[in-house]
């Protein structure tokens, strides 16, 4: 009896223990940004109240969760003076719905692993150092609705995945280095040049820029949908002769004033040089006249004063 009693207090003990560790013990998604904190380097010290002997992260700073499950649900941390990578652990946040990380300095890739987090609405990853190709698995995140990756150093071209994204309604891409024909299908046909801009390698019907081997433009045009004439479009041929009758205007234009310019520098100083001449020429003779005029006036003197002494 005795023994039977012993064992059911321990059983109690050891359960309430248990039932205390894990009232306590940090959740997973705490875990996971623990191991994004640990790919930063946090030099500010945003992040010192990141703790793992918290019960959820739910309080850290730029951490916000679901009421239902205390699950992450958003990560803001702009301006924060980042560095490092984005790490791979963040698809383990599954109920992720907002990511700001902008102006920050974080290098490396965007990682594949974050087209995992499937409820992804936002996506703000502007103003870093970010290298490498846009995931095509970006796609698949059906619900996002902002994408910001602009003023990075992303590279290759922008993949049509994209396209699928229907709830998109902010695209920034600017400042990049892409490059090749923006997709001109689904959501992509929607934004503009705004959207793409600082791409100096990108072309397309977005940009107003047509590609080097073709038009740019939409394979069935309206024009033939209802059966009128296509208009002609200028072919490369004739735009770089173009090009070139402009550039030859202009050069013999520039020349032309160059030289009018030249002609009414030396006319200047021609005149100039003559106008002086003229007036030595004058000063001269106005000097000779005075030279003369004193010369008499100088003898009627000695004339008056001779007579004068005479008497």
């Amino acid at each position: 009896m005795r023994t039977s009693l012993l064992y059911w207090v321990l059983s109690a003990v050891s359960a309430t223990a248990l039932l205390s560790a894990s009232a306590f013990a940090m959740s997973q998604d705490g875990y996971t940004l623990l191991e994004i904190k640990d790919a930063l380097n946090d030099s500010g010290g945003f992040l010192n109240n990141w703790r793992a002997s918290d019960a959820n992260p739910c309080n850290w700073t730029g951490i916000s969760c679901h009421f239902d499950d205390q699950q992450v649900r958003s990560i803001d941390l702009p301006y924060m003076q980042l560095k490092g990578i984005i790490s791979p652990g963040i698809g383990k946040l599954k109920r992720l719905q907002r990511m700001a990380l902008h102006q920050n300095s974080l290098h490396g890739i965007i990682p594949t692993e974050i087209t995992q987090c499937t409820d992804l609405r936002a996506l703000y990853l502007r103003a870093n150092y970010l290298q490498g190709n846009i995931p095509p698995e970006l796609g698949n995140l059906s619900h996002l609705t902002i994408l910001d990756l602009s003023s990075n150093s992303l590279t290759g071209s922008i993949p049509s995945s994209i396209s699928h994204l229907t709830q998109l309604h902010l695209l920034n891409l600017s400042t990049n280095f892409f490059s090749g024909e923006i997709p001109n299908i689904g959501v992509l046909n929607t934004f503009g040049n705004k959207s793409f801009t600082g791409n100096l390698d990108l072309c397309g019907q977005q940009i107003q820029k047509p590609c080097p081997n073709s038009l740019g433009f939409p394979a069935v045009l309206p024009h033939e949908e209802q059966g009128e004439p296509v208009p002609q479009v200028p072919t490369k041929r004739s735009s770089h002769y173009l090009n070139g009758v402009l550039i030859g205007a202009m050069s013999t234009m520039a020349f032309v004033l160059v030289m009018l310019l030249i002609f009414l520098w030396i006319h200047f100083l021609s005149k100039k040089e003559s106008a002086a001449k003229k007036y030595r020429e004058v000063k001269k003779q106005v000097d000779q006249e005075s030279s003369k005029l004193l010369k008499g006036y100088t003898c009627f003197l000695w004339i008056n004063l001779s007579i004068y002494l005479a008497k």
